[in-house]
Order: structure tokens, then C-alpha cells, then sequence
């Protein structure tokens, strides 16, 4: 165990209501909100509910995350997920790279949501990564800088907002960090991937960034300035937020969906 000898035991408690403006019914959904096994953490007592009758399965998605999915025919105008466990977590510091299912090329590559545009590109510019930096190093300089130039600010930015209009606005939330460090480990053709889940003290779900550094994925999370560590629980990974939805799903009727989340961690005592 790399991690140290001490675990960190967090019990965690993931609500999601999905809410709809008009009735609607034959709702097939997916949801990517289960914690699983990596090489950081470990996940017992998982325990997830549905609500209105929906028929539902589990499955591995095209990313190794696991998807849950599953139908609602009958009328209704709400839909809740409910999922609790536990997660021992700091059990190590990184995880190994596989290029099973996708090579690492593929997290090199720029999205629709991080591709640079002139505001990013002379913010990069304005860098200075020595060889001696090596790939870790230079991802740490990067999530260092970027609370310089960029400030939380909530309900700021859209849920499609890509790295560079956040940028330009200079706010945003943690999808925003996590989006503009993605984009600028890509310009220094640093493989990198999207993580979403949940953290210690966070009353939603987060989102942050692993950076592919000589063989492992080590996380970093833009947003609080920090390392990933024991205090971390992931749900899913992606090229970027789009493909980490918690919910999505089609329907028959012309309601508009909205959606509300509710999360709890504590840590508890690790027993002997």
C-alpha cells in the first residue's frame, strides 16, 4: 500500500432528484453517480434505490464507469436516486494506466468544451516548464496558477460552458477548473481526463482532473488548489464533462427537466 498505513473510512450518502415541468412517461434513463473499486479507494455496503417503479440494471459504460440504467412507464413528474456506502479511500496515491479500453492518445486530445481559444492560449504562454519539471511537476505548476487568475463564483457559468468562454469570464465553478486544467495539460500534450464525485465537506458532487505522469493517473483538483487525496471519492471519468452526466435519459412528453443533488460524506472510525 503506497497510500500510507492509515485509511481513511468515509460513509457517503448521494441523493438525486430529477424533477420534470409537464408529466411525462416511458422515461428510459442513465445515471453515472456509483463509486467502484480503483486502486484509491475501495467501496462496501453499497445500497441504491429508485423511486416510481423503475426497472433498473447496472452496467459498465464505454469509460469502465458504472452506469446505472433502467425505465419508468408509468406518468410521473419527478424521479429520485438514492445511493449510501462506504468507501475506504488513501489505500494509494495514483492508479496505474491501461490502455484498456482507450489509449492514452485519446485523453490528449482537445474537446469541444476544452479546446483553447486566443484567451487560454496567451494564458498558457505565459508559463515557463523547465525539462527538469518533468510531467507531475508541470501539472502541479498549472493547478497552482489557475486560482491566480480564475475565482469561484456559482450559478456563473452554464452546464455546456466550454474552457474558453469561462476563462474569458475569469468565473466559473469546478466543472470550469477542472475544463481549463484539462486544456492546458492538452497544449502540453499531457494525456488528461475528467473525474466527477464526491469530496469531505462537499454538500454536491465535484469534479477535478487526473493527469496521465510516467505510468499513473495522480489527481488534481484545480478548484481547492489540492492534491487528490483520502478526502476523495470518484463516480465516474471522461474526456470532459459530457461524458460524465449524472443523469440523462429520454422521455415521451415535452417536460423540461430539472435536477437537484444532495451529498454526504463523513469520515467514521476505521476499525481495528
Amino acid at each position: 500500500m503506497r497510500g500510507g498505513d492509515i485509511i481513511k473510512r468515509l460513509k457517503f450518502n448521494y441523493d438525486l432528484t430529477a424533477t420534470y415541468s409537464e408529466e411525462i412517461s416511458n422515461h428510459s434513463f442513465s445515471a453515472l453517480c456509483i463509486p467502484q473499486d480503483t486502486q484509491r479507494q475501495k467501496i462496501s455496503e453499497l445500497n441504491i434505490s429508485t423511486d416510481k417503479g423503475a426497472v433498473c440494471q447496472i452496467t459498465n459504460d464505454s469509460f469502465l464507469n458504472k452506469k446505472l440504467y433502467g425505465k419508468i412507464k408509468t406518468p410521473h413528474t419527478s424521479f429520485g436516486i438514492h445511493i449510501s456506502g462506504i468507501a475506504d479511500t488513501g489505500i494509494d496515491i495514483f492508479e496505474e494506466y491501461t490502455d484498456y479500453p482507450f489509449g492514452a492518445i485519446l485523453y490528449k486530445a482537445q474537446t469541444e468544451l476544452t479546446r483553447p481559444g486566443e484567451s487560454l492560449t496567451r494564458y498558457h504562454k505565459h508559463f515557463v516548464f523547465e525539462k527538469s519539471d518533468g510531467v507531475y511537476n508541470t501539472a502541479l505548476k498549472i493547478m497552482r496558477d489557475i486560482p491566480n487568475v480564475f475565482s469561484y463564483n456559482s450559478g456563473s457559468t452554464r452546464i455546456h460552458e466550454t474552457s474558453e468562454s469561462a476563462f474569458t469570464l475569469g468565473k466559473g465553478v469546478c466543472q470550469d477548473y477542472a475544463h481549463i486544467m484539462l486544456s492546458l495539460l492538452r497544449m502540453e500534450h499531457i494525456p488528461a481526463r475528467y473525474v466527477v464525485g464526491m469530496m469531505l465537506g462537499e454538500g454536491s458532487s465535484h469534479a477535478w482532473v487526473e493527469a496521465l505522469c510516467n505510468g499513473y493517473w495522480y489527481g488534481f483538483d484545480p478548484t481547492n488548489n489540492k492534491l487528490v487525496n483520502d478526502e476523495y471519492i470518484r463516480m465516474s471519468c471522461g474526456r470532459d464533462s459530457s461524458d460524465c452526466p449524472v443523469i440523462k435519459g429520454s422521455f415521451y412528453g415535452s417536460g423540461v427537466q430539472n435536477q437537484s443533488e444532495t451529498v454526504l460524506v463523513e469520515e467514521i472510525n476505521v476499525k481495528d
